[in-house]
């Protein structure tokens, strides 16, 4: 009688939609990221006895170090920045430009 043709669901799902959405997909994973080292770095500086956002807070109050303040600020930007790289090199992972225009 009538023979469907096409993707299966399965098969649509995987071939299509998912590469479609991954980079997008990649791009909240890696706002989140940020957001959560933010987060992570404030905690450290009002609940805990450890850490660089610790460490920021206490060589602040304790003497003035603010050697150890900037050095601290430094790791913190430098350990942000190094997980944006890493993010950021993932998307230029071709089977996950699919839903990019190549722009060269």
């Amino acid at each position: 009688m009538y023979k469907r043709q096409g993707l299966g669901p399965t098969r649509l799902l995987t071939q299509v939609v998912f590469p479609a959405a991954l980079p997008k997909i990649i791009v909240g994973l890696r706002i989140a990221l940020g957001i959560a080292w933010l987060v992570v770095v404030a905690a450290e500086m009002v609940a805990v006895d450890s850490g660089l956002g610790y460490l920021v807070i206490d060589s602040r109050n304790a003497g003035k170090r603010y050697d150890l303040v900037v050095a601290a600020m430094l790791i913190i930007g430098l350990i942000g920045l190094v997980l944006d790289t890493a993010f950021r090199r993932l998307e230029t992972i071709k089977s996950v430009r699919w839903g990019f225009r190549d722009e060269s």
